[in-house]
Parts: C-alpha cells; sequence; structure tokens
C-alpha cells in the first residue's frame, strides 16, 4: 500500500527542537486551499493509499476534519499524526466522526522531564491528557523520536505504551533536517545496539513495533531472530519513493519528509505523473545505490536511509552515514 504523508500545516502550538517541518506559530501563506487539498485528494485516491494528516499541528488546520471526511468518502484510510496536547474530548470525538482510523501521537520519553525537554513545558501532561480522552474511541499508537539524549528512555518509554494501551510503538531515528542538528544524531554503534534490542524485545512484546529511518533493522532481524521469529515483525528497506511520499503544505512532492527534494509540485501537474515519471523516484526505485550501500550485501533488504545519506552529503544515492556494518562484499 502507498502511504502518503500529507503535512496540511505548518501551524503548531509547539516549537519542538528537532522538528522536521521547522513549525511555527502560524499557518504558511502558501498552503494548499481547501479546493487544492480536496483536488489532491481526488488525484490519489485511484491509488487507494493510506494518507496521515501531519503538520506542524494538523488539528490547527481549521478544515481538517472536511478533509479527512472526503478522503474517507473517496475509500482512503485516514490517520493522524499529532503532539496530541490538542485532544480534548470534544476533539477526539469530531476524529472518530470525521473517519480516521488511527491517530499517533509523539512521546520522546516517558515522563515530562525527557519529553518537555525537547517538546516544551506541560506538554508531557496534556498529550497524557489525550491519551486518556482517545482510548476506548480511537486506536491510537506511539511514535518515539531517538536522539543521544532519550536513548536511554526506550524500554520505559514502550513500557509505557503499552501500559497505555496503544496498538503500535514506532521508533523513529532522527534525520537532521528542519530543526534536527547532526550532533544530536545516535552513533552508528548505538544505532545498532538499539536495533538488536529492539529485535529482542518482539520475541515476547505484543505491541506492535516499527522501526523507522534506519533501514539497518532489516539486516539486524536477519543477524538475531530466527525465520520463524522474523514472521510478522517489521522491517524493510528504505520506503522512500517507493512505497512511501511526502507532500509538502504547498504541494510539493518529495520521497520522504526528511528528503527534501521536490519531484514536483500537485499545483503543477498530477499526483500520478509525478508518481510515476519522476527521475527522483526512478532513481530511488532503481536502487543503484553508491559507496558502500552499494556493494553491500544487505543492499535488498536495508540500502541505508536516502534522507541521512542526501543530508550527510547532498547525494541521495550515497552511503548512509549511520550503518555500523563493517563487511560490505561486492555482490
Amino acid at each position: 500500500m502507498l502511504i502518503v504523508a500529507w503535512e496540511v500545516t505548518a501551524a503548531c502550538n509547539l516549537s519542538c527542537k528537532y522538528c522536521r517541518a521547522s513549525a511555527s506559530s502560524s499557518p504558511d501563506e502558501a498552503e494548499l486551499s481547501t479546493e487544492e487539498a480536496l483536488a489532491f485528494i481526488d488525484q490519489v485516491a485511484p491509488q487507494k493509499p493510506m494518507i496521515i494528516l501531519s503538520g506542524g499541528e494538523p488539528l490547527l488546520r481549521p478544515d481538517l476534519f472536511d478533509l479527512a471526511k472526503h478522503a474517507r468518502d473517496r475509500g482512503i484510510r485516514v490517520s493522524l499524526a499529532t503532539n496530541g496536547t490538542l485532544l480534548s474530548f470534544e476533539m477526539v470525538e469530531r476524529i472518530k466522526r470525521s473517519g480516521i482510523k488511527r491517530v499517533s501521537i509523539s512521546l520522546d520519553g516517558p515522563s515530562p522531564e525527557v519529553h518537555d525537554a525537547a517538546r516544551g513545558s506541560g506538554s508531557f501532561d496534556l498529550a497524557m491528557r489525550g491519551i486518556d480522552n482517545l482510548h476506548g474511541k480511537v486506536d491510537f499508537q506511539i511514535n518515539m523520536t531517538i536522539t543521544n539524549e532519550n536513548l536511554n528512555q526506550i524500554r520505559a518509554t514502550m513500557d509505557l505504551a503499552e501500559r497505555l494501551g496503544a496498538v503500535a510503538f514506532h521508533l523513529f531515528f532522527l534525520v537532521p533536517t528542519g530543526r534536527g542538528r547532526e550532533e544530536e544524531l545516535v552513533t552508528p554503534e548505538e544505532q545498532d545496539e538499539i536495533l538488536r534490542w529492539v529485535a529482542e524485545e518482539c520475541r515476547r512484546r505484543k505491541i506492535e513495533v516499527k522501526v523507522t529511518c534506519a533501514p539497518q533493522y532489516g539486516r539486524v532481524i536477519r543477524e538475531v531472530l530466527t525465520e520463524t521469529e522474523r514472521k510478522g515483525v517489521m522491517g524493510s528497506s528504505c520506503l522512500a519513493g517507493t512505497n512511501f511520499v511526502f507532500v509538502s503544505r504547498t504541494g510539493d512532492v518529495c520521497p520522504c519528509g526528511y528528503l527534501p527534494v521536490i519531484a514536483g509540485n500537485v499545483r503543477e501537474m498530477s499526483f500520478s505523473e509525478i508518481w510515476e515519471n519522476s527521475p527522483i523516484f526512478l532513481d530511488l526505485r532503481k536502487k543503484e545505490l553508491r559507496g558502500r550501500c552499494g556493494i553491500c550485501e544487505y543492499k535488498k533488504v536495508c540500502g541505508g536511509c536516502r534522507a541521512r545519506a542526501y543530508a550527510k552529503t547532498g547525494d541521495y544515492l550515497e552511503s548512509d552515514p549511520l550503518c555500523s556494518y563493517r563487511e560490505a562484499r561486492i555482490l
């Protein structure tokens, strides 16, 4: 299934230190209008995608629920990515009525001390209140962005997600785009250690666990888990431009939100034309990678993070600098 992450607005009530969108307190004046947004939904509907409504903080877009309902009526599965602070009882009821199937909430630690350090004072308690309002009404998952400041909080945050009744726990490894900085990254060795721990946890955890922006997990699960144990474990190569696409608030189409290379704009050409014919997407699908990623034996199951390669080198086909695998062999 094609996943479309749609940044519907730049507006946000928080100012998170590593925000990909470099969100602000106000919307971008150039954001897609309601009419343009509805037309975009009509364009992508034949692809039968899942749309993730994101931002900024998508709940600040006034016509958000009109867009969600229109997508639902076109047979599109709709999810919502939010910081959780605006999830009042009334807001949750609107989410439920609009047909949104899942809400993802960002928690970067199991306590205010950890979470608020990145997202602002009081944001943890407000998100927890929002989760409580969602419980029993709309499925929710917890998203955690991993940096060198909270990597020792992963177990406790996963435990919290299970206690709260989340249907999934998704780990996002930071890519230095937007307000994210390279010095906040974990090291390649730390990433590998985390991925091995996550793979081991999948043996006993009932919650769905997914790793994002660390396709090395596709290699790690083959090293840690048996073929039988791997069944149901979510690990794949980088999906950017293959099964995943990002659409900005102004209609720019990119392989993912962390890879800011523009393949086209839906104001200027149809989404299907961009998706099917853009040289950028064709490059990513050919997977003619350079450097260590190009000769690695795990190229097909990993292939490295294309966004992190671009952030480091300016070339989205270059090697992923956050890989610790040292035994690449020529295919």
